[in-house]
């Protein structure tokens, strides 16, 4: 579930290239930083120089997903790491402190989320608790850091703060929205709160769009729910 989510804000990276890369997530704030008085031609240098980073930033974060197993092609198994994966999470641990804002983020995110796959599930909650908190960082990548968060307590973590945080999730026109009901679903069914659980996944399965994979398995539970009643 994890990787599905990652696929899909890599994918929208690779999709929009570096202009939407710039303006989405870079957070370069194109226009306010210009010193009084600079003319045309330095504020083109800027400009060309600012999306130049941007541009390598992205290819080594890319790179660096590849190295580190976490691209498509991966299977999302928490095997031991080989020394190119470590070499790959080098390289997205050293883009999280100086990589353009957004994609500073996102790399601590993926950081975050392999540590948590490979057992310090501590160190990734604490970062994703320190997103999810960041006022400047980008709202999305703050919804899924609180995502993130929520998804690696849904077993053991307080049922009732687990529950606030998604419930900020799933409003209309958020980006989690599905996954955050999903979530939700699983909370209600470890409380045994059957009833609820079969109402948010019957939502899930007839909401177009939600994506596929939290459909399926909304149907796969609504089967199980109803073989155990």
């Amino acid at each position: 579930m994890v990787d599905e989510i990652f696929r899909e804000v890599d994918d929208e990276l690779r999709a929009e290239r570096i202009r939407r890369l710039a303006r989405r997530f870079a957070g370069l704030g194109l226009g306010i930083v210009v010193l009084a008085g600079a003319g045309a031609g330095g504020w083109e240098y800027y400009r060309s120089t600012q999306q130049a980073r941007a541009e390598q930033a992205s290819l080594t974060y890319f790179k660096a997903l590849h190295d580190a197993g976490m691209d498509e092609s991966a299977s999302g198994a928490s095997a031991p790491l080989t020394g190119v994966q470590k070499k790959g999470l080098a390289s997205l641990t050293q883009l999280s402190g100086v990589a353009p804002a957004g994609l500073a983020t996102l790399s601590k995110l993926r950081v975050a989320a392999a540590s948590a796959a490979h057992g310090d599930v501590q160190s990734a909650l604490t970062t994703w608790n320190s997103i999810a908190a960041d006022r400047q960082a980008d709202r999305n990548l703050r919804d899924l850091a609180t995502l993130l968060w929520c998804q690696w307590q849904i077993d053991s973590g307080d049922v009732a703060t687990v529950r606030s945080r998604l419930s900020l999730l799933t409003d209309n026109g958020k980006p989690y929205a599905a996954l955050a009901n999903e979530a939700l679903a699983t909370l209600d069914i470890r409380e045994g709160q059957d009833k609820s659980a079969r109402g948010r996944l019957t939502r899930l399965t007839q909401d177009f769009a939600a994506p596929e994979g939290v459909r399926m398995r909304a149907n796969a539970l609504l089967q199980t729910l109803g073989q155990a009643g």
